[in-house]
């Protein structure tokens, strides 16, 4: 079931939620002491109405309803329409798409009648907004082309931007990700040229659940949560929610439906405060899906019937057609217990799921939804396969697999990959070429700057003493030298370990070994085993690449693929060991920040020369403590101990000293240099193993 908040921009544009309560109450002081009923007054009232929007959507219908009733007396057509917009944005504000579409086609109506080009576009914009909420999207994309025609004619980046984002919003909707992702990073490329943080919060949002579906979580998290910073600055608090509610979503698809929980709740917190019912909706829908994974199946079926009902009521075709599936799901996968508590005889169990599952696949025919319809084919699928009519199971899961292969497909995923790379080497291209300018503007300003400097002083001295003069003028020559040459070799020093450090995750022996166990895999005909070990190869791949071109990232990114390589290792061995990681309670590790892949290394050589060639079975404990400003970072094993594993490899003991050793080493130099740290490593020999104790500065992100 699909659960994402999309983030759709309207062509009116609110200011951060604080700068809207800030003028809200000088717009209000004004029109108590403004009681004329003429032009000022409509204006102001507007201008209120706009403001409400987004903080206090009753109160904004209210001061619009006042203004279209002046603006019909004064007979001022363009601000009528004005105030029909407005009324349309706050009713859009309360989740009543049906009736905001009503009042938007209105002020269409008068704008056309007008001329008035800019705001046929800003109206066709949010008519296709609301059309989308309505599940229309073929209206929805006509509605977007006319509004993008128009503000690319008047040369509008902005609303150009808006366009481009929502359009993405529908390709999303219809499961065409290639085509999603091309329309959201014209639309951040435009919004970061203007310079629009709150309009590229959203696209960073949309970003991240294109990333969700292709089911690469870490990359989805991330933007999700760069969208989320970005909100909170602004204080937009139905956006807010939006992002709390997709974070959510990315830790309920790997599984962590407590953590998922957490920002469900806080989203519809955010929800019920501002009266958004279609964030309600979709906080209940997205809370009955992780009850239902836990199981709770009372709570779940809460959540999902009041999703279902509210959905309804707004006329969300998309979403309903979720809801109903995962009800159908529900009752398939219920205990005995709960169904005779809901007083359901267990011999009606199919058919009631069956029930749901095809109104769901109706629904998802009728408005064109090809990842509901492959979610709702399997569920038929697992219906009749445990009633054991495989009659209609085999017809059943074949209509899933070609659902599910058009959605999803190689092709699909080299497309998104592409466009990507195109987008990222653009981007880069940019940042060079702005880096370049800058730093020969900054050049040219300093040798100017040094050049007067230079030239007072020299006079200066030689009215004082031309001989001091010019011995200071050598003596800062040459210490400048030195400096320069100094920074300029610990530069190098820098970037030579980085990519000497890179190199090392990047272990040859790793990837060989790792291709020869998936080949393996394919000659003994073992698939499944095959696609695990290559999809986590790759996701390793992925994430010790992105990794390593950040200077700190946090630590839970850091043990996500520190585990990964366990995992891989562990497969690869047949499981001739085991591993722990654990994390001091006190530590927060989405917050705490650490240089990566510093300990990947460290768990190479435990594996390698370890307890891979220990008899019986090794372990491996990776273990993070807080200890005053500094954290503890432990990596013990129960192998055969570095003077056995030096003696049986013909080396003297003590003179082993690997690659990435070394490579940590100067990693810890470089940061001790650069934060006037005290970072160490010690090696400790066990009884039974070895441990590695490395401690870093305490650093958050906070």
């Amino acid at each position: 079931m699909t659960r994402v908040v999309f983030i759709l921009v309207a062509a009116f544009i609110t200011p951060s939620c604080l700068a809207q309560q800030q003028e809200l109450d000088s717009l209000t002081a004004v029109l108590k002491q403004y009681s004329k009923e003429d032009t000022t007054r409509l204006n102001l009232l507007n201008s209120l109405a706009f403001d409400c929007s987004g903080i206090n959507p009753d109160r904004g219908l209210a001061l619009s309803d006042e203004a279209i009733a002046l603006a019909k007396k004064l007979n001022d057509q363009g601000k009528l329409a004005a105030a029909y917009n407005y009324k349309a944005m706050n009713f859009a504000g309360k989740g009543e798409d049906s009736i905001a579409l009503l009042y938007y086609r209105q002020a269409l109506h008068i704008h056309e009648q007008r001329g008035d080009r800019l705001h046929i576009g800003t109206t066709n914009n949010n008519i296709a907004i609301e059309l989308v909420n309505l599940s229309d999207y073929p209206a929805a994309l006509e509605y977007h082309a006319k509004a993008y025609a128009i503000f690319e004619s008047l040369n509008n980046k902005l609303r150009m931007g808006n366009s481009l984002n929502n359009t993405g919003v529908i390709y999303l909707y219809i499961a065409d990700y290639p085509k999603a992702l091309e329309y959201y990073l014209r639309a951040l490329r435009l919004f970061e040229q203007i310079g629009k943080q709150q309009l590229a919060a959203s696209t960073y949002s949309n970003i991240g659940l294109v990333y969700d579906h292709l089911k690469n979580f870490p990359l989805s998290l991330q933007y999700q949560r760069k969208a989320y910073a970005l909100y909170e600055q602004t204080g937009n608090r139905q956006s807010m929610a939006n992002a709390l509610a997709n974070i959510g979503n990315v830790y309920q698809d790997t599984d962590s439906s407590h953590k998922a929980l957490e920002y469900y709740q806080k989203a519809l917190a955010i929800s019920e405060s501002i009266g958004d019912k279609r964030g309600i909706a979709s906080a209940y829908g997205n809370m009955g899906i992780a009850y239902n994974r836990l199981p709770d199946f009372p709570n779940a079926l809460k959540y999902l019937q009041q999703a279902l009902d509210l959905n309804t009521q707004l006329g969300d075709k998309q979403r309903t057609t979720e809801a109903l599936n995962e009800i159908s799901t529900l009752y398939l996968n219920a205990s005995d217990a709960f169904l005779r508590q809901q007083g359901i005889p267990l011999s009606a169990r199919y058919d009631k799921a069956a029930g749901y599952a095809n109104r769901s696949l109706s629904m998802a025919e009728a408005i064109g939804s090809p990842d509901i319809q492959r979610d709702a084919w399997e569920s038929l699928y697992h219906i009749y396969e445990k009633q054991k009519d495989f009659a209609l199971a085999l017809p059943a899961y074949k209509r899933y697999v070609v659902m599910r292969d058009s959605v999803m497909n190689a092709k699909t995923k080299q497309e998104v990959t592409r466009k990507e790379m195109q987008f990222e080497f653009e981007k880069t291209a940019a940042i060079e070429k702005a880096d370049r300018e800058k730093e020969q503007a900054v050049s040219a300003e300093a040798l100017n700057r040094q050049r007067i400097v230079k030239n007072a002083a020299l006079t200066g001295a030689l009215l004082l003493l031309a001989s001091a003069a010019i011995i200071f003028v050598f003596y800062k020559r040459r210490r400048d030298a030195e400096e320069q040459k100094t920074a300029a070799e610990f530069q190098a020093k820098v970037s030579g370990t980085e990519m000497k450090a890179l190199r090392s995750q990047m272990n040859p022996h790793f990837i060989f070994n790792s291709l020869n166990s998936i080949n393996d895999y394919i000659d003994r005909h073992d698939t499944a085993n095959a696609t695990l070990y290559t999809t986590r190869f790759a996701r390793l791949m992925r994430m010790i690449l992105e990794n390593s071109e950040q200077k700190e990232i946090s630590l839970a990114e850091d043990l996500k693929a520190l585990e990964l390589y366990m995992q891989l290792e562990a497969l690869r061995l047949n499981h001739r060991f085991s591993y722990e990681i654990t994390t001091d309670g006190s530590l927060d590790p989405e917050s705490t920040l650490v240089p990566p892949l510093l300990l990947q290394p460290f768990v190479e050589n435990s594996i390698w020369h370890g307890v891979a060639k220990k008899q019986g079975g090794g372990k491996i404990q990776v273990r993070i403590k807080k200890e005053g400003s500094m954290i503890n970072c432990i990596v013990e094993d129960n192998g055969i101990g570095r003077v056995q594993s030096a003696r049986e490899d013909n080396q003297p003991p003590g003179e082993r000293k690997s690659l990435g050793m070394k490579i940590t080493m100067a990693r810890i130099e470089i940061i001790n240099q650069f934060r006037q740290s005290k970072a160490t490593v010690a090696l400790y020999d066990l009884d039974q193993g070895t441990r590695v104790e490395l401690r870093l500065p305490l650093e958050s992100r906070f």
